[in-house]
C-alpha cells in the first residue's frame, strides 16, 4: 500500500494538495449552487476545468521544472485530483439541503 500511505507528492494517490483541491471544488460547487445554473452542466464544466488544469500541470512540470517543484504521479493527477471535483456535487447537494426555503 505504498501508493496510498504515507502521503508523498509524486508517489502516492493522494498528496498534500488533496485537501486544497477538495476545498476549492466545494467552494466552487456551493457558489454555483447559489445560482440557477443546471447542476449537470455546471458539474461537467467543473470536470472540464479540472481536466485542462491537469493537462497544464503536466506541461508546466516539463517546461518549468525549476518553478514547478513537486511533480505528481499520474494516478494522482488523472484519478485523485479529478475525483476531488465530485466535491462540487457534494456542495450542490448540501446547499440545497440546508438552504432556507
Amino acid at each position: 500500500m505504498n501508493w496510498l500511505w504515507p502521503i508523498h507528492t509524486g508517489i502516492t494517490f493522494f498528496d498534500y494538495w488533496t485537501l486544497a483541491h477538495a476545498a476549492f471544488w466545494f467552494v466552487v460547487g456551493s457558489t454555483l449552487a447559489a445560482t440557477k445554473v443546471n447542476r449537470a452542466i455546471a458539474y461537467f464544466c467543473c470536470l472540464g476545468v479540472a481536466f485542462w488544469w491537469e493537462v497544464f500541470e503536466r506541461f508546466a512540470e516539463k517546461r518549468w521544472p525549476t518553478i514547478w517543484l513537486s511533480p505528481e504521479s499520474w494516478y494522482n493527477s488523472w484519478c485523485s485530483d479529478l475525483l476531488m471535483t465530485t466535491f462540487a456535487l457534494v456542495a450542490f447537494w448540501g446547499f440545497d439541503k440546508w438552504r432556507p426555503k
